[in-house]
């Protein structure tokens, strides 16, 4: 018994639409991974998942265009949306967290010598600015006596 090449071709059209749908979760994964280092409001959330969604929509035509001659079949995406729900069933929540976790401990670790420098400066800083705006404030009192000397001298002519 032989299997016909379009069921073949078929078949490899519904793997390469399961794997496409993995892949998109996995890059909105990473988008989510970006939202719980660096939170932002929610015009900013919107806006990355309108590009989100226009960028995996051009990625869909473009799988399909490329393995099925641009034929939009209910199998292809149908593959897509069940590899996007396997893989968030099996590996989305692990990947978020596992990927949150690392890259906070490698941040705190990247911004330790910052820290350390950064309190290492601040007394001789706040000293220098305090003894700065006492300097300034001086100079403007002097200033003030010799405007006024200045000015005294002038309505008297």
């Amino acid at each position: 018994m032989e299997i016909s090449t379009e069921i073949i071709k078929e078949a490899d059209v519904l793997v390469v639409s399961l794997i496409m749908g993995m892949i998109l979760l996995l890059v909105y994964d990473q988008i989510r991974i970006f939202r719980r280092l660096i939170p932002h409001g929610t015009m900013w959330v919107g806006i990355e998942d309108i590009l989100f969604w226009i960028a995996s929509a051009v990625a869909l035509f473009a799988m399909l265009y490329r393995e099925n001659s641009g034929y939009i079949r209910g199998f292809a995406i149908g593959g897509v949306v069940v590899g996007m729900l396997i893989y968030n069933l099996l590996l989305s929540r692990l990947v978020v967290r596992v990927s949150v976790f690392l890259l906070r401990k490698i941040l705190f670790l990247i911004s330790r010598p910052f820290a350390w420098t950064a309190r290492l400066f601040h007394r001789p800083i706040g000293f220098v600015r305090k003894t700065g705006k006492k300097v300034v404030r001086f100079l403007k009192n002097r200033l003030k006596k010799v405007w006024r000397t200045i000015r005294i001298g002038l309505c008297k002519r």
